[in-house]
């Protein structure tokens, strides 16, 4: 009679997770999601989701498809689709989303700003988005 090894698979498969009491450093490339309760240093890449629990953190660079956060996140975050920040959560660095939403309680310190998905030029630094039309008397104008 043939075993079943699969029956005692759970909901959970294919989530890589780091539990609470770890550390680990490094650089993560997954196609699955990825569930961080413990303490991860360096850059995460995945086409899943990403789950950061209450004692969760990171830092360094995130690229994710989706991401829930009720932990802490130093360093830049960037979600193609769902960003859900939880009121626990904490985010310090630039964020690029597709959509977020965002608990109250939950802290921010640094830039958001919406993905479209689209490459980004960085301007020059001694560029001004603010144009002199010639007129002292009058404001700047920004131009288009």
């Amino acid at each position: 009679m043939a075993r079943n090894r699969n029956r005692d698979i759970g909901i959970e498969q294919g989530i890589n997770r780091i539990v609470e009491g770890t550390l680990m450093e490094g650089s993560i490339r997954s196609e699955g999601s990825i569930r961080i309760d413990g303490h991860f240093v360096g850059d995460i890449h995945t086409t899943g989701r990403l789950v950061i629990g209450v004692k969760g953190r990171v830092e360094g660079n995130v690229d994710c498809q989706d991401c829930e956060s009720e932990g802490v996140v130093t360093g830049n975050l960037r979600v193609v689709g769902l960003l859900t920040l939880k009121a626990s959560s904490a985010v310090s660095g630039e964020i690029r989303y597709g959509r977020m939403a965002v608990e109250a309680g939950a802290r921010i310190e640094g830039v958001c700003k919406l993905d479209d998905g689209q490459a980004v030029e960085a301007a020059p630094q001694d560029e001004s988005p603010f144009t002199n039309v010639g007129h002292a008397d009058q404001p700047l104008q920004q131009s288009a």
